[in-house]
């Protein structure tokens, strides 16, 4: 039944290309693209929403080709979805997709989305602990030293310095707050 269904487009299909003609652009219109209409704007249409729905149903890999031609009438475009009819005719099985393709796109994926997510929580633990440690000055401070020095060696040194100023407790304490947050506690065990 497919077949038949199949033949009646194509023959349609190339019956409808007699149909297609350009317009010219009006008296003192510059175009800069061409525009095509069918003589047969009914007909044209049912066929070309025929043909979309044949190959959604059957042949879901070639939509997007039929879909971007049948977004303008023009003779190569029509020629576009002939050529996509005439190729499910004569090559009619869909190509196979393996199930393992698509778990191990998906978990590619959710690896992804997961390692991000972890990265962005350490981060916030962290600036979390440091913040409850030290003072909004204190705060500017070390931003000031991480603007003004441009070698990381150069910046450790001078955190580590502006830290040990602040007084013994607070490195220990921002330490403290980070191994004791259950997320990071749970993750050492």
């Amino acid at each position: 039944m497919n077949i038949e269904i199949l033949d009646r487009l194509i023959s349609e299909g190339e019956s409808l290309f007699t149909t297609i003609t350009f317009v010219p652009a009006g008296a003192n219109v510059i175009r800069t693209f061409s525009v095509y209409k069918s003589s047969e704007q009914d007909r044209y249409q049912n066929w070309k929403s025929a043909a979309q729905r044949f190959v959604k149903t059957f042949h879901p890999s070639d939509l997007d080709d039929i879909k971007k031609a049948s977004e303008k009438i023009s003779p190569d475009n029509h020629r576009v979805i002939l050529g996509v009819l005439k190729a499910i005719k004569l090559l009619p099985d869909e190509p196979a997709t393996s199930i393992d393709d698509k778990r191990s796109a998906t978990n590619n994926i959710n690896i992804t989305n997961t390692q991000n997510v972890s990265q962005q929580l350490s981060i916030n633990l962290f600036l979390d602990a440091v913040k409850e440690e030290i003072t909004g000055k204190q705060l500017r401070e070390i931003k000031e030293i991480l603007k003004a020095f441009e070698e990381p060696e150069e910046k450790r040194s001078k955190i580590l310095e502006k830290i040990k100023g602040f007084g013994g407790d607070v490195l220990s304490n921002i330490v403290a707050n980070i191994l004791t947050n259950p997320t990071i506690y749970n993750g050492l065990f």
